[in-house]
């Protein structure tokens, strides 16, 4: 090899050179200075990111904290029985022509079934009782029965009794 480029003329070497030169420049921007300031122009947009997350989690912060002082309401059954708390929700949400049955089940269950009820009132009744209510869905089963309408069975379960 070097042999090689000892018979090459000068002018040969010269551009020879040169171009190794242009190749390592090309590699060093290649493999060396765009990672670099890729790696950099990314750590940029997550700092801001990060930033903007700071100065929203500033304002909300007294909200949190206000909030986190203010006690739940007290999830009870007001001195009712579950089966009379789920019937009188149930009927209070428009429910009370789907309504089929409510039953007692093992322990400290409910069943509840309705037919041709409004998917939506169905819902909204199921999250306010649960949010109101010492009572959690231990199961539930749904059926299409038309537009906006289901077959369903809940099963809802105490969760004031310390069973579970």
């Amino acid at each position: 090899m070097i042999q090689h480029w000892r018979r090459l003329q000068p002018g040969e070497r010269r551009m020879i050179g040169l171009a190794a030169f242009v190749i390592a420049l090309v590699l060093a921007w290649t493999l060396v200075w765009e990672p670099l300031r890729d790696a950099r122009r990314e750590l940029t947009d997550q700092l801001a990111g990060q930033r903007a997350l700071i100065d929203w989690l500033d304002r909300v912060a007294p909200e949190v904290r206000r909030l986190r002082g203010e006690r739940a309401p007290e999830r009870t059954l007001s001195g009712q029985s579950t089966l009379a708390v789920i019937d009188q929700g149930a009927r209070a949400a428009g429910l009370a022509g789907a309504l089929k049955r409510i039953e007692p089940g093992t322990g400290d269950e409910v069943r509840v079934v309705f037919e041709q009820a409004s998917f939506p009132d169905l819902m909204r009744w199921l999250t306010t009782t649960v949010a109101e209510r010492p009572l959690a869905v231990t199961r539930l089963t749904a059926d299409r029965a038309g537009p906006g309408r289901v077959d369903c069975v809940v099963v809802l379960r105490r969760t004031d009794l310390g069973t579970g």
